[in-house]
């Protein structure tokens, strides 16, 4: 996104030792202050202008991006179209989130869920907490991350619900 910075560690690998030796920093500046015998300011400047690692006989500089999980799932608004899509709190609100992709999402919507959520969160969630979904999704569902009709409570409390003998 435009005006913000990815986080980034440094990687350090130290050339004295013979195997892959790497020390991990959280900023240069920590770097620096640990090892006062490089300067914060050439080694920042380096890296900056030259976009590649800092090296010389002894050392070995980079800086590495974190990855991050984003925080929020890339669905389309138009399954919140009830919501402020900018004010949707996706950690707070999983179940309706969960529950709305799964009833109106297409397959790359689930899969969006999948990477976001992970698989243990839905599962738990269609299995423990999603009290209703159309008997077309249930079958879907069960299709899809392999479970039963019996494991999801919306079709055991389908089932327990008395109906009209008419």
């Amino acid at each position: 996104m435009k005006g913000t910075r990815q986080a980034r560690v440094i990687l350090v690998q130290w050339k004295r030792f013979t195997g892959l030796e790497f020390d991990v920093f959280s900023s240069l500046k920590n770097f620096c202050d640990s090892y006062p015998d490089y300067s914060y300011h050439t080694i920042s400047n380096y890296l900056s202008k030259k976009k590649e690692p800092f090296e010389n006989d002894q050392i070995r500089i980079e800086r590495k991006p974190i990855l991050t999980k984003l925080s929020r799932p890339e669905l389309p608004k138009s399954l919140f179209w009830d919501m402020k899509h900018s004010n949707i709190n996706w950690q707070r609100s999983y179940r309706i989130v969960i529950e709305r992709v799964i009833t109106r999402g297409e397959e790359i919507d689930w899969e969006e869920l999948l990477r976001f959520y992970g698989q243990e969160k839905i599962v738990d969630t269609l299995k423990n907490e999603i009290g209703y979904l159309p008997e077309l999704i249930i079958d879907k569902v069960c299709k899809y991350f392999r479970l039963t009709k019996n494991q999801l409570k919306c079709y055991t409390k389908t089932q327990l619900q008395e109906k009209h003998w008419i």
